[in-house]
């Protein structure tokens, strides 16, 4: 039987799945150029906002994984330190397919029957929470630019 938390649920998975594709999009084909390109100073570049999202889910996962997910997040929590060097489309796309992997095989897995503690549904709400409000910083940028944005 299906129940009104199933299809929310799903839907709502299915929304982060198609946010998700849309953001490698709108990353996927920039130059390292675009990536560097500062609009006003003392702001981010498009390529400062795209690993924040990635550096902001592996905090998040990491934080509520622990030592479980150390190893494989750990190069990611270091994004967003002073002086740690730009990274390319490429590697930028690979944090957001190795985050999300992670969120989705670890936090999303099971059926809409099953419990989730308090922790980890803060965690799923704390990690869109953070990636969405950026991804539209990042979607302006990108039009500002005259280049696509992140359409979902």
């Amino acid at each position: 039987m299906t129940t009104r938390a199933t299809v929310a649920e799903s839907r709502a998975f299915a929304s982060w799945l198609d946010y998700q594709a849309a953001l490698k999009r709108a990353i996927a084909p920039l130059t390292d150029e675009h990536l560097a390109q500062r609009l006003l100073p003392g702001r981010r570049t498009p390529g400062e906002i795209a690993e924040h999202i990635v550096f902001g889910r592996a905090f998040h996962l990491a934080r509520i994984l622990g030592a479980d997910a150390t190893t494989e997040l750990a190069s990611y929590q270091r994004w967003d330190d002073d002086g740690d060097p730009p990274r390319t489309a490429a590697e930028i796309v690979h944090g957001l397919e190795v985050t999300w992997r992670i969120i989705a095989s670890r936090l999303m897995r099971g059926s809409s029957a099953d419990a989730v503690n308090e922790e980890v549904a803060q965690t799923i709400w704390g990690l869109l929470d953070h990636d969405l409000p950026h991804a539209g910083q990042l979607s302006l940028l990108l039009r500002a630019m005259g280049l696509p944005g992140v359409d979902i």
